[in-house]
This record gives structure tokens, C-alpha cells and sequence, in this order.
């Protein structure tokens, strides 16, 4: 959703300002819809990364651990360096994900968290909307066109979104001794 309003239409090796085909995407697992742009490239791209966070935060973890995880999509420009120095980054805009991996034990209760995340990431979605719609910087759409790459994708045959990356962190921590269990066995033995 983010990645198709921070996009532009392309036309043959320019770009152009224009409508973009937007497709429904119905979620699996959880009772969700969400709008993306119709492009099957961009889609695939973004589906990797995704997919990677989703495995790694799924992989084995041991009894008495909960897995967290962080996906971040950031959208970038790159701001040309003079000899000798590398080119610089500069994120303009940024949105993260945080995600804990809890397991039901039992068919209700999969259920019942399964409503619950559908009805948080609408809310989330919403909230992204709105801040989208309210964006402070949008980068220059260069005038060489040469330099279209330093603000836009140009891999992609029929879109140009704005330079972006995906990345995510997973951490995995011990069931910690929180106050209410240090309360309820001090309770148990008094």
C-alpha cells in the first residue's frame, strides 16, 4: 500500500506522472484486504523480502522464547558525491513493522488473534494513509534524465516507485521474570 502511492507511471525510458492499475490482495490467514499496485515485478520484489522476514521469524525457536521481529520499508534518494567520495543516502521516509511471534494452543484462541491482528493492521493501514496524504518532503523529479535513478527505481518496465530497500532484525529473548511473576511466586510462597 505504502510502495504504490510513493509511485509514477512510466512510459517507454521516461517517466510520466499518470494513473497506475491498483489490485486487491486478500490475506490467507487473517480476515484483511489490502489495495497494491497491479505490477507484478514490484509485487514479486517486495513478496522476497517479505517472505525472507516471515521465514526467519518462523524459524525454530526454543520452549520459553518469543521471537520479535522488525521489517522497515525506507524510501530513499541518493545525493551525488564529488571525487574521491561515495555517493550519499538520504532516507527521506520510513515505516516499520513490529511483529511477535505467539503461538496459540488452541483453535479459539487462533481465532480469536487472528481478529485481532486484522482489525490492528486496518487500523495501522489507516493511520499510514493518513500520514501519506499529509507528506512533508517528496524528493525533486530530476530535469536530466540522467538522473532519474537517483530518486526513482528504474528496474521495473512499466513503473518507476521511488527508491526504496526493505530491511528487518529478528531477536529472540528468554521468557523474562516479569513483576507479575515475581509477585505471584512470592504470593506462593508466603
Amino acid at each position: 500500500a505504502v510502495v504504490s502511492t510513493q509511485s509514477t507511471g512510466k512510459k517507454e525510458s521516461t517517466y510520466s506522472i499518470g494513473s497506475l492499475g491498483v489490485c486487491d490482495n486478500d490475506c490467507n490467514k487473517i480476515d484483511f484486504t489490502y489495495c497494491s499496485v497491479n505490477n507484478l515485478e514490484l509485487a514479486a520484489d517486495l513478496d522476497k523480502h517479505v517472505s525472507q522476514f516471515h521465514s526467519e521469524l518462523r524459524g525454530s525457536v526454543n520452549a520459553g522464547q518469543t521471537r520479535n521481529g522488525t521489517i522497515a520499508l525506507e524510501f530513499f534518494e541518493k545525493k551525488k558525491a564529488r571525487w574521491p567520495f561515495a555517493a550519499e543516502f538520504f532516507t527521506w521516509e520510513s515505516w516499520e513493522v513490529r511483529v511477535e511471534l505467539v503461538s496459540a494452543t488452541s483453535t479459539p484462541e487462533q481465532q480469536r488473534r487472528q481478529e485481532v491482528i486484522g482489525t490492528e493492521l486496518a487500523e495501522k493501514v489507516f493511520y499510514i494513509t493518513q500520514m501519506i496524504n499529509k507528506s512533508d518532503y517528496l524528493p525533486k523529479t530530476p530535469d536530466i534524465p540522467n538522473d532519474i535513478g537517483n530518486v526513482y527505481h528504474t528496474k521495473y518496465t512499466d513503473i518507476h516507485p521511488f527508491l526504496f530497500r526493505v530491511r528487518y532484525s529478528l531477536t529472540t529473548k528468554p521468557d523474562t521474570q516479569t513483576v507479575g511473576k515475581s509477585v505471584r511466586k512470592l504470593l506462593d510462597y508466603t
